[in-house]
């Protein structure tokens, strides 16, 4: 059986699904091995990401090879649609960092300060990009989203006096 310019099943086999199964394989045992001997799981999630694009690049090249020149044209429009399908599959995503970006520029949290969204009051344990922590006075955890945060009525009781004469 061959494609229309010639291209046998045996060629996308080798030059597509067994880098991507081998490039699957490689990433998750690296990922299992680093956590085995203790790495930050920063440098985890790092090496798999790495390891994830050498194996993605490889498999291009394969299509490439095995399929053959590609149209420029073509390859511009599968680009661009690919682009908007990220950029709005990640819209949350970049919302919330944007959010916490701004919460961080304006120094209105810091760890420790008391502080109401809504109904949830609590401490604030983690400030991070996207979410941030509150620990409830249960005990308990609560995760918020920063677009949350920015957005809803925030009421922080101990920033006030690190805060007074910016507001």
């Amino acid at each position: 059986m061959t494609l229309p310019n010639q291209t046998t099943i045996l060629e996308l086999v080798f030059f597509v699904l067994v880098p991507a199964v081998a490039g699957i394989l490689v990433t998750q045992w690296a990922g299992d091995a680093a956590k085995k001997r203790h790495w930050p799981p920063h440098l985890v999630q790092a090496t798999r990401v790495l390891l994830t694009v050498v194996w993605v690049s490889v498999v291009i090249a394969g299509v490439s090879v095995s399929v053959g020149p590609v149209n420029p044209l073509s390859t511009l429009t599968v680009s661009a649609v690919a682009g908007i399908g990220a950029t709005l599959a990640l819209q949350t995503v970049l919302q919330n960092v944007v959010a916490g970006y701004v919460l961080l520029r304006r120094r209105f949290l810091r760890l420790g300060d008391d502080v109401t969204i809504g109904s949830v009051h609590g401490r604030v344990a983690i400030v991070g990009l996207v979410t941030t922590v509150l620990r409830l006075e249960d005990g308990s955890l609560a995760l918020v989203s920063n677009s949350n945060l920015l957005s809803g009525p925030l009421v922080n009781r101990t920033a006030g006096q690190r805060l007074a004469g910016e507001y």
